[in-house]
């Protein structure tokens, strides 16, 4: 059993020693058994996702036992002062392992509170998404907080262009965590998590910010001490108090404008809450479109796409990248980005979702180029 004076880095360490891709999170959830990480209570429901519950709590946290990668192999760690790394022969995995340990800090100090670990969600949310649609949440829960997010001060307002949270409680939660010295805000840039998929039961769903960054990738790091901080900070937030404004019945899109990359064209949004033209089937068929997992990235440049936010429960499938048309599967890495585009924006693009020496990911990579810098402007495309 990890004691406590040196907690967060001991488990962030243990839980990051192996990857867990999806499928294996049984044997990570054995192992954490064994070693006393998941208390005997631990529970799994029908779909295979770990849960607990401690108190009396209209509070769930969440965050996700897989491991953005395909194979169950070793990792090797490099620490440098406050920043752990690997060797760069395999991914980190502090998404979502970041996120598992802030929730074990809690629940080692009895944080009221349902404590959910799913299953799946670098492959579409899969737990998730059959947990929301076959659990008994509904009612029961007024707050979702996911702590599967990188950098170090975002409290989430908008997943995929769709409010998930009221600002009012992003502001309250960010101020809260900022008592302890850290310096959240409120952020409408979310993609996609676990909490998404509670939007429709759950009035106020959010993701939080744990310190990791470059996730599924090889050069992924943590930043130990901001996790410490977090981890703290959340022990002595008042849950229960946090405002819920947000109403479940109405969807609310972030307004911009900008156009979007389709198989079959460019499609515009305009300056309203609805998009103008969409080229999706669950837009035709009155589906919510939600886009895809906040960064899903694997190593074989294989990528998660599909028509439904519960992409791999409803139907999605995976295909190469590189065997596709110019158009085919580059609209979800456009999802990420609202707004102008940036040359950050272009380099993370370059660095974490396309290989240069791809025909197609090089001619895509020069066309945002291109329009980035046409006509002196750098609106998104």
């Amino acid at each position: 059993m990890i004691k406590k004076d040196n907690f967060i880095l001991e488990t962030f360490l243990k839980l990051t020693s192996k990857t867990y891709p999806y499928g294996y999170e049984d044997v990570l959830a054995k192992e954490m058994i064994k070693s006393g990480l998941f208390p005997e209570q631990i529970q799994t429901d029908q779909h295979g996702n770990y849960f607990i519950k401690i108190g009396e709590s209209r509070t769930v946290f969440t965050s996700h036992l897989d491991t953005a990668c395909k194979d169950h192999t070793s990792v090797s760690h490099v620490i440098n002062g406050n920043i752990i790394e690997t060797d760069g022969k395999t991914i980190l995995g502090a998404d979502d392992k970041a996120g598992m340990t802030i929730m074990l800090w809690m629940m080692l100090h009895n944080i009221p509170g349902l404590y959910y670990f799913f299953i799946g969600e670098e492959v579409g949310c899969v737990g998730s998404g059959l947990a929301s649609k076959y659990g008994d949440f509904k009612g029961k829960y007024d707050r979702m907080i996911s702590f599967d997010r990188r950098g170090l001060d975002s409290v989430i307002t908008y997943q995929s262009s769709s409010r998930c949270c009221s600002d009012d409680f992003g502001k309250q939660l960010a101020k809260q965590l900022n008592k302890s010295g850290l310096s959240y805000k409120t952020d409408d840039t979310g993609i996609y998590t676990d909490s998404a998929e509670f939007v429709d039961i759950i009035p106020e769903c959010t993701n939080l910010s744990v310190g990791y960054y470059k996730e599924h990738t090889t050069s992924e790091r943590q930043d130990i001490e901001h996790l410490q901080k977090l981890a703290d900070a959340c022990l002595v937030v008042n849950w229960e108090d946090l405002v819920t404004k947000r109403d479940m019945t109405k969807t609310e899109y972030k307004s911009y404008k900008t156009t979007h990359i389709t198989s079959h064209g460019w499609s515009k949004y305009d300056k309203k809450d609805n998009w103008t033209t969409r080229d999706f089937n669950t837009k035709k068929s009155g589906r919510k479109d939600y886009g895809y997992h906040d960064d899903w990235y694997d190593q074989s440049n294989r990528f998660l796409v599909g028509k439904s936010k519960k992409s791999s429960v409803d139907g999605g499938k995976i295909v190469n990248i590189n065997s596709n048309k110019r158009g085919d599967s580059y609209e979800w890495i456009m999802s990420k980005f609202v707004g102008k585009l940036t040359e950050d924006d272009l380099d993370i693009i370059k660095e974490q979702y396309l290989d240069m020496n791809v025909e197609y990911d090089k001619f895509f990579y020069d066309y945002l180029l291109d329009k980035m810098y046409e006509d002196g402007k750098c609106d998104t495309i």
